[in-house]
């Protein structure tokens, strides 16, 4: 009985461990299409990865994206190139030559933001702030001194022992 039991708590767990990794979204899948990165930037490149049947040795990316690639060993992963530039959802279908078996998969194009052009170019010094050393309320450098200054004063101590207990012997 307790083999059965851990064996049905390792299932629920590898269960669960698949749910996560399927839920986090890395890619986007449908019908065994993979789509990575299943959003991006226009003008940005996707990569369209499935299967075919092991005697096809070509695959076209037709719909919203185009691209055109080699078949091995009945598997495909092919570059493509968005034909939207605008944002919103779009589907591509990926269709093996010679046996016609074609796949359907969607990406999802993000809005350009204003202040994120290509075109924009940083400009100015540095907007760094100096990080948490340069503040008023906290003396670091007296600090380390201080520490500093009792380790010489420890082993000054401590040296000075030594030497008089070896003349005392």
């Amino acid at each position: 009985m307790r083999i059965v039991t851990a064996r049905h708590t390792v299932m629920l767990a590898c269960a669960a461990l698949g749910g996560g990794v399927t839920l986090s979204g890395g890619t986007a899948r449908a019908d065994g299409l993979d789509v990575s990165p299943s959003v991006v930037r226009p003008g940005q490149s996707i990569t369209v990865s499935g299967g075919c049947q092991p005697t096809d040795r070509h695959v076209n990316i037709t719909g919203s994206a185009r691209g055109r690639g080699v078949v091995n060993d009945g598997w495909f992963s092919v570059s493509a190139t968005p034909t939207k530039d605008r944002a919103g959802r779009y589907s591509i279908i990926a269709k093996c030559l010679t046996s016609n078996h074609s796949q359907n998969g969607a990406f999802q194009i993000r809005a350009r933001h204003p202040d994120r052009d290509e075109g924009h170019r940083p400009h100015g010094g540095a907007m760094t702030g100096g990080g948490g050393t340069q503040e008023p309320d906290v003396p670091w450098t007296g600090f380390g001194f201080m520490l500093l200054i009792g380790a010489t004063a420890v082993g000054a101590i401590s040296l000075l022992r030594t030497r008089t207990t070896r003349r005392r012997a």
